[in-house]
């Protein structure tokens, strides 16, 4: 069921349509944003307290709470970023009042809070990002003037698309 996560395409879908699914109690919608944000959750979780039985007992429990508070959720603007924060909550909660972490002090605790990337993540990210953005930048070029000109439009003015197809004067679909 995990790995289900990493199949499903985050771009493929209105999220907002799926958290509003969610929050009326529709059960596969529910089951939908756990399995995309499952694996994005639990590598964070990870990092935040190196214990991955902690991690997957939090992020069961956060979903648990979800389910049962939707009806007082409101929409968010991103999902992933909402979840993301929720479950650093509970796992600091749950690390400063654990007896797992019982043998530290509190100062150590604290500075759990403070995430670290080795140098060799760091580095690696930052070659995956180099990578990602010049297949980007090649891919554009491969695009007709008019597609990146909307890219352009919509990217670096932050321009809606309603916006754009008064500008190009093309129909709303072809933005």
């Amino acid at each position: 069921m995990w790995k289900e996560a990493d199949q499903i395409s985050k771009d493929s879908i209105d999220t907002k349509d799926l958290w509003n699914r969610f929050l009326e109690g529709d059960v596969s919608a529910y089951e939908r944003v756990f399995k995309l944000f499952y694996s994005d959750l639990y590598g964070y979780g990870l990092k935040l307290s190196g214990q991955p039985e902690l991690v997957k007992d939090t992020i069961q429990e956060l979903f648990v709470k979800l389910w049962e508070r939707r009806e007082r959720l409101s929409s968010v603007n991103s999902i992933k970023g909402y979840l993301l924060v929720a479950l650093r909550r509970m796992l600091m909660r749950e690390l400063k009042s654990d007896s797992r972490t019982s043998f530290l002090d509190e100062d150590q605790v604290d500075n759990l809070e403070s995430l670290q990337f080795s140098a060799e993540e760091i580095i690696i990210k930052r070659e995956l990002e180099h990578e990602q953005k010049d297949e980007l930048l090649q891919a554009i070029e491969h695009l007709p003037d008019r597609q990146k000109e909307v890219l352009f439009l919509r990217y670096y003015n932050g321009m809606s698309y309603e916006e754009m197809q008064e500008i190009l004067a093309i129909n709303y679909q072809s933005v």
